[in-house]
């Protein structure tokens, strides 16, 4: 009996070790390079603008193997070959892990082929019909600019649309046969909308907004290989930028908040757009859309709607919400009551000074940290600009970071740099002076009007001249 039982216990084992051994990797791409004599080749991915690395393959039998346990998320990957990291690019989708490819270097991408994988195929036959149609409209394009009589002219711009009709028709034809195909959903995803004519007295913008509405009709967002692309962020960049979107907060929000909705059909779209547009406009490239940031603070990461979030990650960035929303563009600046320095004692005074005491036609607030190299840099582009608008009724309200055992240090920079404008500290943090002012990092300066109202934030003292001297031409505009 002990024997029958150790014998099926073996039979077990073995029959255990053979099913393991059997199993295939989850993914496994394997490649042939020739002419190249690298060991090694990287396997990296793209997700918006950047390139991750995901694997490491070694020459063996001629070909470099890349291969894993866990299936490779869907969308661009790419070989990188060292040290000059030349690559070749090709997709990966769910149903196709398990393919080889072939090139031959010089030139990686027009000797790409392979074996096994029809999507790449399919991808490689879309990519090669449009260069061809590509160039050839190039030519045309080129004709036309040169054409001397209107004829040819005409001509030329008809075959130009002749290729762009059968571009298109090319294109459904190609969705059609292929449907779910990766290069039926890039051919959707970029297809711009066909518009109607206008109707009767239109204003000259149905076309745009004809556009804008149906920009995203062909993008299908329940797509994860459109996240490690280039694709979505191509996509996303375009509408909220100027040709599409007023670069205004209340239009800018609408934007983010209309592709946050359609972002939210697969949860690893939504989890990769929503931080992009949050760091986006956390410091934005168009002054006053740091108020986009709040709001998406305010709306996904305040309630809970990010819940893959750590609760410091939530907190930071909820905090930074908090300090930008009190410095906003047209909001009235903090009043805050701190310490002026005296000049005559060199010191800071007890008695307090309040920014509204300052009476002024511009108030530029200029937050500074004590042996800050930036600040001090800061500070000697500002002298020159106060010693030549401080008779135009522009006074600068600087305000040190220095606590009760920096402010000796404060001191020396105040008599070193020979600050001519008001200078004060908070040092016991009473006003909380920094945090009112966004003071996070240093050194940050805002523009205020007669009234206190930010017009300007977070700029440099070169831009201040020019924001000054169009708020007075549209005063006098308004004032006509």
């Amino acid at each position: 009996m002990k024997y029958l039982k150790f014998l099926a216990l073996l039979i077990f084992s073995f029959a255990w070790r053979q099913n393991v051994s059997a199993q295939a990797p989850a993914y496994q791409i394997s490649a042939t390079i020739g002419g190249w004599e690298g060991e090694s080749v990287y396997l990296g991915y793209r997700r918006g603008d950047k390139v991750f690395s995901r694997d490491t393959a070694e020459l063996k039998d001629g070909r470099f193997t890349f291969e894993g346990s866990e299936p490779l998320p869907s969308g661009i990957y790419l070989v990188l070959m060292p040290p000059e990291n030349k690559f070749f690019e090709f997709v990966v989708m769910p149903g196709e892990q398990h393919f080889s490819m072939a090139v031959q270097a010089p030139d990686f991408s027009s000797s790409l082929t392979f074996n096994g994988s029809p999507e790449n195929r399919l991808l490689l036959e879309y990519q090669s019909y449009m260069s061809e149609q590509v160039a050839a409209s190039k030519q045309l394009q080129e004709e036309l600019t040169n054409a001397a009589g209107k004829e040819e002219k005409t001509a030329l711009e008809k075959k130009l649309e002749e290729i762009s009709q059968a571009v298109r028709s090319h294109q459904n034809e190609l969705a059609a046969q292929h449907p779910g195909s990766y290069a039926a959903l890039l051919i959707k995803a970029f297809q711009e909308p066909v518009i109607p004519d206008p109707p009767a007295g239109d204003d000259g913008t149905f076309r745009w907004q004809f556009f804008k509405n149906h920009y995203f009709d062909g993008f299908d967002f329940s797509q994860e290989v459109f996240v490690n692309s280039p694709y979505l962020k191509q996509k996303i960049d375009y509408y909220i930028s100027d040709k599409l979107t007023a670069q205004l907060p209340d239009s800018v929000i609408v934007a983010v908040d209309y592709i946050l909705e359609k972002a939210q059909a697969n949860e690893e779209v939504f989890r990769w757009t929503l931080p992009y547009l949050l760091n986006k406009y956390f410091v934005p490239e168009v002054m006053g859309l740091d108020a986009v940031f709040v709001h998406i603070s305010d709306k996904y990461y305040a309630t809970g709607r990010a819940d893959w979030v750590s609760e410091e990650s939530r907190k930071k960035i909820t905090d930074d919400a908090y300090m930008i929303r009190g410095v906003l563009l047209g909001k009235k600046a903090a009043d805050v009551l701190v310490q002026p320095y005296d000049r005559k004692s060199y010191s800071f005074s007890d008695s307090l000074i309040s920014l509204y005491d300052v009476k002024a036609d511009y108030t530029v607030v200029f937050l500074w940290k004590p042996g800050c190299p930036h600040c001090k840099k800061t500070t000697g582009e500002l002298i020159p600009f106060y010693n030549e608008w401080k008779d135009k009724g522009v006074e600068i309200f600087s305000i040190t970071s220095a606590n009760q055992s920096e402010l000796d240090k404060a001191i020396s920079d105040i008599n070193y740099e020979k600050m001519p404008w008001i200078v004060t500290a908070d040092p016991y943090m009473r006003a909380r002076a920094l945090q009112k002012f966004y003071g996070v990092s240093l050194p940050k300066i805002y523009l205020l009007d007669k009234d206190k109202k930010i017009i300007a934030s977070r700029i440099g003292p070169e831009q201040l001249p020019k924001i000054i001297g169009e708020h007075k031409r549209r005063l006098a505009e308004e004032n006509r």
